[in-house]
């Protein structure tokens, strides 16, 4: 090995999360959760105060976000990024696809280790659900789904679920207010969760994919009812000028 290594592979001093780390996360939570919604401009000043944080460590984890396409630069600065509906179609249909393939893989390899893991997410998904908690049920919802890639021996689609789970939960709070869809996905998961304790890949798969054309169904629905509704408002808006100014 030579100096120059030797150099370098020198015990690291361990430190805690770094400040940016934090304010990233606290930002991503506010997308995720609709507390910052699609459009909505980021303003640094406000930011500062709010999360009591210089504008340096704001800019790092603003820039962090951007990357991760969360945001998106205009002429005035920072918005949150909006998802066309071409793009949330196809975020469910990759969705689909990955925790289909997931689900089939776990029932056919998962171990008893792995099925009591698996048991558990669903009991703190269910109490998440009953308490009607958006945001443990995020959290639930990424533990159940880390259960079964880990069962699935996949972590290449956990890694990819990761990865898409940002703009997923940003779809997710789209329809966070309709009880009747919170209901009927929580039945859908424990279909699902009982196809794969009852090891069958065929049922398992079905299950997963029918639970995420069910949500894209519901998402997709309100996006299309909040712009219809948005037309009729701005057409109104309109008719009233017009008659305005024919007065």
């Amino acid at each position: 090995m030579s100096d120059e290594a030797r150099a370098a592979l020198v015990p690291l001093k361990l430190e805690a999360a770094p400040l940016r780390r934090k304010i990233t996360a606290a930002l991503r939570r506010a997308i995720e959760t609709g507390e910052l919604k699609p459009g909505d401009r980021l303003v640094e000043k406000d930011l500062c105060e709010n999360l009591n944080v210089s504008r340096t460590s704001l800019r790092e984890a603003l820039r962090e976000l951007q990357a991760e396409k969360l945001l998106v630069a205009v002429p005035r600065g920072l918005v949150v990024a909006e998802i066309s509906d071409e793009d949330a179609a196809n975020i469910y249909q990759v969705r689909a696809a990955l925790e289909g393939l997931v689900a089939a893989q776990f029932a056919q390899a998962a171990n008893a280790l792995d099925v009591e893991t698996l048991k558990s997410a669903l009991n703190h998904l269910e109490d998440a659900y009953r308490a009607k908690d958006f945001e443990k049920i995020l959290d639930a919802k990424k533990d159940f789904y880390d259960a079964i890639c880990l069962g699935a021996k996949n972590a290449v689609v956990r890694d990819l679920l990761d990865h898409l789970g940002n703009r997923i939960n940003q779809l997710r709070s789209t329809s966070r207010e309709d009880d009747k869809r919170w209901i009927a996905s929580l039945a859908e998961l424990k279909k699902l969760a009982g196809a794969l304790f009852a090891r069958n890949p065929k049922a398992a798969r079905a299950a997963a994919i029918k639970h995420v054309d069910a949500a894209a169904r519901a998402v997709l629905h309100k996006r299309e009812g909040r712009g219809a509704a948005s037309k009729k408002g701005a057409a109104t808006g309109a008719h009233k000028a017009m008659t305005s100014e024919a007065g």
